[in-house]
């Protein structure tokens, strides 16, 4: 039962039943076609001939049977005798049964009257078929196949053909009847149908091995991306599959390889992630151990390195507590893909108001802090949030700008766009580390970095929300010669 059920199941055996259904009812209603086509064609033409009998026998025997002579009306016996033996000739021995009847409907001469249990001599068969009556009225008569069964059942079926007997001046004296067997036409259409049934079996067999091929190379490409997620699913995420050919495979496997990639990235991270994050809370840790343990250590009374270790203490625990509000913020924001309330903001004014806020920062580094303002520049969003963005563009170029440096705020309009642009004169960013800015703990300078009091938790947070803005950002960096940060945002109004 599991094996029928695996088999009914698998897409390769589904497309070869799908040909083999489609290929099995096509050849059905094609040799039915063939068959009924050729069972009207050869009744046709049998009908055909056989009203040329029938009227051809009508004018032979005309005359004599016209005679009041008895001897001269005697010769029609003969005479049917020898026409029905040249059509049986014609007929490949098909036998042909002739009836004469008078104008009255009765039977005169019989072809078959030595069968006396099929004779209708002197028997009236105007008064039995109607057909003969309208016969012996003058009506045009088709030749009628009378069927019992069908073409192709072994029991037997009869055609008649009929003709008026017209005597010389044009009065119907009489008619003929011609019957015939139509089995000839049975056996060959049962021929046929053996030979078109055999032919069908070949055909669907062939059908059957090729389409099972064709499934298997079609079903290929899903098999190997099949064991490829299977191993994906055991923990290997370094999989990816052989795009081979075009169409909808080849893009199947392209979007395959790229989610491939972008889950192994993504686990890279995780693992860098853990790594980094264990890394930051492990070092203001240790430095309030090695300090509390000194504390507990040292004799004597020593107020004031009581005091300056404690401080020191207090500004680990204030890191630590940095470093935790940072990441309870990400993943927060890792949780919200959408803003709750958004609202217009207007950005020229945040922007100023954020970067006066930091002009005293600049001022204890002797950086100079300019901008460069075009007003009412409107969005929609979070005022906090993009707030806690500008803060932290502008706080990373004050505290990676050397003494003496500048730091530069642009806003302004862009195409349907509003752009602020953060751009320094400070270290720079290597080219190959700027891909990785915006990751989770990633620092350029990891000494630099720790010594300036930062968390690497900025940038990240800043490239969230300005994706919950439906926004970019983007960065221009040269080293040793300074960054400069874009961020894109769509306009807005008031009035929406």
């Amino acid at each position: 039962m599991s094996i029928n059920r695996k088999i009914f199941s698998s897409l390769r055996w589904r497309i070869s039943f799908a040909y083999l259904i489609l290929i099995g009812i096509g050849f059905l209603v094609t040799n039915i076609s063939i068959l009924k086509a050729f069972e009207n064609r050869q009744l046709y033409e049998k009908q055909e001939r056989f009203r040329a009998y029938a009227l051809q026998v009508a004018q032979v025997i005309g005359k004599d049977y016209a005679s009041p002579d008895a001897d001269i009306k005697a010769n029609v016996v003969f005479t049917i005798e020898e026409i029905g033996d040249d059509i049986m000739y014609r007929e490949g021995g098909q036998p042909t049964r002739i009836l004469v009847l008078d104008k009255n409907g009765i039977v005169d001469f019989d072809s078959y009257n030595d069968l006396s249990e099929y004779g209708f001599l002197r028997r009236n068969l105007r008064n039995e078929y109607p057909i003969i009556d309208e016969l012996l009225q003058g009506k045009n008569i088709d030749p009628t196949p009378l069927f019992i069964g069908d073409l192709l059942s072994h029991q037997k079926w009869v055609m008649y053909s009929y003709a008026p007997i017209v005597s010389e001046n044009q009065e119907i004296i009489g008619a003929v009847i011609l019957s015939t067997s139509l089995s000839d036409i049975g056996e060959i259409l049962q021929a046929m149908q053996s030979m078109l049934f055999r032919s069908s079996i070949i055909i669907i067999v062939v059908v059957i091995l090729v389409s099972f091929g064709i499934s298997a190379y079609i079903t290929r490409p899903i098999k190997s991306l099949t064991d490829v997620i299977r191993k994906m699913g055991q923990g290997h995420l370094g999989q990816r599959v052989k795009v081979r050919g075009g169409g909808e495979f080849r893009e199947l496997g392209n979007a395959f390889n790229i989610m491939s990639e972008k889950l192994e990235n993504l686990d890279r991270a995780r693992n860098e992630f853990v790594s980094n994050a264990s890394h930051e809370l492990k070092t203001p840790l240790s430095a309030i151990k090695v300090l509390a343990e000194s504390l507990i250590h040292m004799g004597g009374e020593v107020p004031d390195i009581y005091i300056e270790f404690l401080n020191d203490i207090n500004k680990e625990i204030d890191r630590l507590n940095a470093i935790i509000t940072d990441l309870l913020s990400l993943v927060k924001m890792d949780d919200q893909s959408d803003l709750d309330q958004t609202e217009p903001v207007d950005l020229s004014m945040l922007v100023d108001k954020t970067v006066n806020g930091l002009k005293v920062l600049a001022k204890r580094k002797d950086i100079t802090l300019e901008t460069m303002i075009e007003p009412e520049v409107i969005t929609r969003g979070d005022a906090a949030k993009l707030q806690q963005a500008i803060s932290n563009l502008v706080d990373n170029a004050i505290k990676y700008t050397p003494k003496g440096g500048r730091v530069m705020v642009d806003v302004y309009k862009g195409d349907d766009e509003a752009v602020v642009k953060v751009s320094d004169t400070g270290i720079g960013i290597p080219v190959e580390d700027i891909p990785h800015i915006f990751d989770r703990f990633f620092r350029v300078d990891k000494a630099r970095s720790r010594d300036t009091g930062g968390t690497g938790l900025g940038l990240s947070i800043t490239h969230k929300i300005i994706l919950m803005h439906d926004g970019s950002i983007h960065v221009d960096s040269k080293e040793g010669r300074g960054t400069t940060f874009f961020v894109h945002l769509p306009l807005g109004n008031f009035e929406s």
